[in-house]
């Protein structure tokens, strides 16, 4: 019955707070104050850049369910998103934003594998340029949809397009190209 009874002037509280403002206060100052008091998570900025870092956090939140082995914990993980304004580029005015996704790439792997993205925001969608995925083994490089590799077994780089990529192939990047995005381009 104690608590009930707190509960009790608690709310009574509130409403004499927030409910009987004096009469000099404006009108509308009430329900903005009760706005604030009950609700504060609800007033979600929705500016523009807010918008498309908000975008950019939804695709790397899908990178977070791509499986990058056999091995049920060789997922992304420790994923981080930065957007940059940007007032478009000399060869395309349209770009309105620079985004980076950067991530640890858990997999066997003597040393922590990195993977680090670059995009673009343009006329309401995430464009993925091109990245890199460093392991103790081998570089892969992005650019678009192709890309080059350089590994530690052989003297050589291989330069390959994305679709004409061995089906063996398991990097990040290919996934994120395919899976979360549309050939590159938010969905």
């Amino acid at each position: 019955m104690g608590s009930l009874c707190r509960w009790f002037s608690l709310v009574c509280l509130l409403l004499l707070g927030v409910g009987w403002v004096s009469p000099a206060s404006p009108a509308g100052s009430s329900l903005e104050m009760a706005e604030r008091v009950f609700s504060p998570a609800v007033q979600l900025t929705s500016t523009p850049e807010a918008v498309a870092q908000q975008r950019l956090e939804a695709i790397a939140q899908a990178m977070e369910s791509i499986r990058l082995c056999n091995r049920p914990n060789c997922r992304y993980r420790d994923i981080s998103v930065e957007v940059r304004p940007v007032s478009g580029t000399e060869t395309d005015p349209s770009v309105e934003y620079e985004g980076t996704i950067n991530a640890i790439i858990d997999r066997p792997s003597g040393t922590l594998d990195k993977a680090h993205y670059r995009l673009q925001f343009r006329q309401g969608h995430w464009q993925l340029l091109g990245g890199e995925e460093v392991s103790d083994v081998s570089s892969f490089f992005f650019e678009g949809d192709t890309y080059e590799v350089f590994s530690a077994y052989s003297n050589r780089s291989r330069k390959e397009k994305l679709a004409d990529a061995h089906s063996s192939l398991r990097v990040g990047y290919r996934e994120l190209y395919y899976r979360v995005l549309d050939q590159g381009q938010e969905r």
